[in-house]
């Protein structure tokens, strides 16, 4: 994930924060000197990228929000006991669980799957889900469609199965760690996989417990989770809060705002020399 956002990220961070700051201290207002054909070309080529991704993220959001929209329109909410987020049944949802949403996110589960898990079953799967919630899944996943590189591109079109593959492990592994039970969690997998997948839309935004097409994927989570059942790995542990990074954050824009315009006169020259 950090690989494949850390260009455009970077970009914007350097844009933002030194660029734009530069130009406007130091630039007239008002001048005669023209753009040369080869910044604008340049110029050209950046906002069409820019263009491309934010229109792909509105189609992303777009078909998100048809997609939910559906699965409410046939859905009644059901209540789970310590589970805040609301949880919606959906008739004829087939091997339908997963979480929607951004930052108001909803889990959807199939009559069929509430039907075949047992409580302590559901729990756990319904704690996988909350793990990908608070590991803001459902954002990463649409930057990671937002700037996905064309499909000639091989080796870096496949980046977005494996971070399915690996956010799901993560997410089992959290949800552990929160107390949910190994065997109930394993269980759960197995019973969901083994019912019929609808085909998923694929430009929608969604955390599944079993994404379809997982493949060896889903025989991988088991194997892992049975080896912690038997005592072959250990079971993984609730995780200290992230008031470190919030700390290291808050220095480095401190930094930032106290060492400003030490650096902005440097960054003009290194633009002027750019453009020249």
């Amino acid at each position: 994930f950090i690989a494949r956002i850390l260009p455009l990220a970077v970009a914007c961070l350097v844009t933002l924060s030194l660029a734009l700051p530069a130009f406007l201290k130091y630039e007239p207002h008002v001048t005669s000197e023209s753009m040369g054909l080869r910044l604008a070309g340049l110029a050209l080529l950046g906002a069409m990228v820019l263009i491309a991704i934010v229109v792909r993220g509105w189609r992303i959001l777009s078909a998100t929000c048809d997609m939910q929209s559906e699965w409410l329109s046939r859905s009644q909410k059901i209540f789970l006991d310590g589970i805040a987020l609301p949880i919606h049944c959906v008739k004829n949802g087939a091997s339908l669980l997963a979480v929607t949403g951004l930052f108001r996110p909803r889990i959807f589960v199939s009559r069929e799957i509430v039907d075949e898990l047992s409580a302590e079953e559901l729990r756990a799967a319904v704690a996988h889900e909350i793990a990908h919630v608070s590991s803001f899944d459902n954002l990463k996943q649409l930057l990671m469609k937002m700037t996905r590189p064309p499909r000639w591109l091989k080796m870096l079109y496949s980046v977005d199965a494996e971070w399915v593959h690996t956010s799901e492990i993560a997410a089992d592994h959290k949800a552990l760690a929160g107390g949910a039970p190994i065997l109930e969690l394993s269980a759960a997998l197995v019973k969901v996989g083994r019912l019929s997948r609808p085909c998923s839309i694929k430009a929608a935004v969604a955390s599944h417990l079993v994404p379809p097409a997982c493949g060896s994927s889903l025989e991988m989570r088991v194997t892992r989770l049975s080896a912690l059942l038997e005592g072959r790995e250990a079971v993984p542990v609730q995780q200290a809060g992230k008031a470190g990074f919030v700390i290291a954050a808050l220095c480095a824009l401190a930094a930032y705002a106290a060492c400003i315009n030490i650096f902005l006169p440097a960054v003009h020259e290194s633009l002027e020399f750019l453009v020249r």
